[in-house]
């Protein structure tokens, strides 16, 4: 098999099956799983959702951000992406009867933007205790490209409910030529890879990403890699539009913001 570049049982079984027989090989049958449309409803009825703490955006979400499932938040620089951010590691920490999943969070820092005095200030709003809530949100430095992927890899096993990266393409190492641009588009494959596999396990992920050419940056990978997209776009003063861009079954749509100290709030 691995003459013929397969190094496990899935490689084996996207091989050519003519080859794979020509060559002598034992081909490799993966069974699906099949279910009813029925079975695939009650799945969806017990997702869990994480309010964002914005009864507009909750709405525009249906309901909050679905654990099991990742989701990027896209916009320019001050838009507001870090703030949303920090204040999902709040909200998770709330009881499930007023929005949150009773849990702690991980906070995947790759640009130095991770304020404790930020989750302080937004912990005192919502009721809760500062000092707890803090100790609950787990700080992770991945400036360096090992360091992000050693990160979102030990993420799959953390015990926490929100998994946050911000940002994820930042650390990412910028090669010349075509080489260099497929070697970056592999390694954000990987990443987001793996980040879906820490959403299976029960977890909301939200990746925060940087634009590009007023495009949201990393490409068809990214965006192939996120179950929902969410945009953020200045307006005026401390006002901002949350786009929703991309999902699944829900249309698009659009709610506005405001920052306060206090965190993101309705406008």
């Amino acid at each position: 098999m691995r003459r013929l570049g397969a190094r496990s049982p899935l490689d084996a079984a996207l091989l050519d099956p003519d080859l794979a027989s020509f060559a002598g090989w034992v081909r490799v049958a993966v069974e699906p799983r099949l279910l009813s449309g029925l079975e695939v409803m009650a799945k969806r009825i017990a997702v869990e959702r994480l309010s964002t703490g914005s009864s507009g955006l909750d709405r525009l979400l249906g309901g909050g951000l679905e654990a099991g499932y990742v989701t990027e938040v896209a916009g320019e620089f001050g838009a507001g992406k870090t703030q949303l951010c920090h204040q999902l590691a709040v909200m998770v920490q709330l009881p499930k009867e007023e929005g949150g999943l009773s849990g702690k969070a991980l906070y995947i820092d790759t640009e130095g933007t991770f304020r404790p005095e930020r989750i302080l200030s937004m912990a005192r709003y919502r009721g809760l205790d500062p000092e707890r809530v803090l100790e609950n949100v787990l700080v992770v430095e991945a400036r360096g490209e090992l360091e992000l992927l050693s990160a979102v890899a030990s993420s799959r096993y953390s015990e926490v409910r929100l998994v946050v990266v911000d940002t994820l393409v930042a650390p990412l190492e910028v090669g010349e030529g075509v080489e260099g641009l497929a070697r970056r588009q592999y390694v954000l494959s990987r990443l987001l890879r793996m980040l879906r596999e820490a959403a299976a396990g029960g977890r909301v992920v939200v990746v925060a990403n940087r634009m590009s050419m007023d495009r949201p940056a990393g490409g068809l990978a990214l965006s192939l890699g996120c179950h929902y997209g969410l945009l953020m776009r200045k307006l005026s003063g401390s006002r901002r539009l949350v786009e929703l861009v991309r999902a699944p079954h829900l249309p698009s749509g659009s709610a506005p913001v405001v920052i306060e100290e206090e965190g993101v709030l309705d406008a």
